[in-house]
Parts: structure tokens; sequence; C-alpha cells
């Protein structure tokens, strides 16, 4: 994987993270169960940790199709967008939260597994 491409990488995951921050306030505008606020932050804490190891390790030689793993984070990213979208319309609102933090450690999952290789 070329540089290039790991920064896009952890730019790709900085963009899940961010929108990982909105889901939490918007769970939290929408009277979201205070479970489901605590995992959002719990998921919030194990991206940011994830997201920091690959930065300090993106000179590092990752090894893996950066093709690939671009698109299931971005895979990723739209399933959480449509999510979020789902939320602020008020469609289903607890199973909209639950299915995000799917879509969170799906990409959280792929960060860690980049770091065993």
């Amino acid at each position: 994987m070329t540089i290039s491409e790991k920064s896009e990488l952890v730019d790709n995951l900085s963009t899940h993270y961010a929108r990982l921050n909105y889901l939490k306030i918007l769970a939290e505008e929408k009277n979201g169960s205070p479970d489901a606020i605590a995992q959002i932050e719990r998921s919030k804490t194990r991206l940011k940790t994830e997201i920091d190891t690959l930065l300090k390790d993106l000179y590092a030689n990752w090894m893996g199709d950066a093709a690939q793993l671009k698109r299931r984070v971005d895979s990723s990213n739209q399933g959480l967008n449509r999510c979020i979208a789902d939320i602020e319309r008020d469609i289903h609102v607890a199973q909209k939260i639950v299915e995000a933090l799917g879509y969170v450690d799906d990409v959280i999952n792929l960060a860690e597994d980049l770091l065993k290789r």
C-alpha cells in the first residue's frame, strides 16, 4: 500500500469517526437509550484508538489490497450515513442506532485487522 493510499484510508476512517460523533449528538437529541449512547461512546473510543495507531503506523509497510479496504470503508460510511438520515427523520430511531453501531464496528474491526498484518 502506498503512502497516499494509507493516508486516504486514514482520512476515510476519520470521516467515519466524525459521523459517529454526529450520531451520538443525534441519539441524545432523539432521546436514544442511555445504553445505546454509552455504546456509541465506547465505539468512538475504540475507533479513535485504532485511527491513532494507524496514524503512527502510516509509514510502516502495510500489507493488503488498498482498493478493497477503501471499498469496505466507503460502503460502511454509506450505510452509516443512511442510518443517520433515517434517525434525523425519526424513522425507527432505536433500530437505526443499533444498525449504525454495526457499521462502526465493521470499520473498527477492519482497522484492527490491518494492525495484525
